[in-house]
């Protein structure tokens, strides 16, 4: 069967009360950064909330995407939430609106939740996979793949934890990758918040929360890595975030490693009093 990669980008979404979430620039600056990596382009919208309230934005991003066709590159275009819409004549009226824009090569009505319209979009997917040499070896995990996994499992943890429009304004860092002597990784990871708020949510009441985020980050790393695994996790602000870095590139051996924590400790309530802040 033939490999694919699937990528998630943050979408259009409104807040309950109907409102853009505050971070929405970050969010579609990082979904248009990126959207010339990809070989498939799925665009999907909620076709029931169209229906009932349709959106200028969503209209124009479909528009945009489907104004004309890429070299390089195929759109479809996604209508989800089927299964919500009672008369299904409205659906056909929706395809109609988007039929002429050549930059979408095939349309699809689906139901997420119910499955339905799901096996032929799947079907479509398998048949644009390429044949072709494996980039890395299939058989070899190089450590850049693994430091990217470990970033990968704890920001999925983060996600799992930390609702809403806040994960997005954390910037999440790998700061340190050691393998031990005892054939342990030791794995140093850093979140910077923006906003003071941010940073209290994160961490939670006495740490318990990126605490949470650490074990159950932790335990899914050593079951992928087959080693045992020291995550360190730390919540901190962009200023103090430079001050650790620079720290630890002074030429002052283990204390200068020391003395930066010090200096994380000081500011990030999520590291407990010890000599190793955060280990797991």
């Amino acid at each position: 069967m033939p490999a694919q990669c699937f990528f998630d980008t943050p979408g259009l979404t409104l807040t309950s009360s109907g409102q853009p979430h505050k971070d929405i620039k970050v969010r579609v600056e990082s979904a248009w950064s990126s959207i010339h990596l990809y070989d498939v382009v799925i665009v999907i919208f909620d076709v029931h909330r169209h229906l009932i309230r349709p959106d200028v934005r969503v209209i124009g991003l479909i528009k945009r995407m489907g104004a004309k066709a890429h070299a390089t590159q195929k759109r479809v275009l996604c209508m989800n939430k089927v299964d919500l819409v009672g008369n299904k004549k409205d659906l056909l009226k929706v395809a109609e609106q988007f039929q002429d824009l050549p930059g979408f090569e095939r349309h699809f009505m689906i139901s997420g939740l119910k499955g339905s319209g799901v096996k032929d979009l799947t079907q479509y997917l398998m048949e644009q996979a390429v044949k072709r040499p494996w980039d890395e070896d299939p058989f070899t995990m190089s450590e850049e793949v693994r430091k990217n996994i470990s970033l990968e499992v704890v920001r999925e943890r983060l996600l799992d934890h930390v609702h809403q429009e806040v994960p997005y304004g954390i910037e999440h860092r790998l700061v340190d990758w050691k393998e031990l002597r005892d054939g342990s990784l030791r794995i140093e990871q850093h979140f910077i918040t923006p906003k003071l708020s941010q940073r209290k949510i994160l961490v939670g009441k006495k740490g318990s929360k990126i605490g949470r985020i650490g074990i159950e980050a932790n335990e899914e790393l050593r079951s992928i890595f087959k080693r045992e695994v020291h995550l360190i996790l730390q919540g901190t602000r962009p200023h103090f975030a430079q001050i650790g870095q620079k720290l630890k590139r002074l030429p002052w051996g283990w204390g200068a490693q020391g003395r930066a924590k010090q200096v994380d400790k000081m500011h990030c309530t999520s590291v407990p009093v010890g000599e190793t802040p955060g280990l797991l």
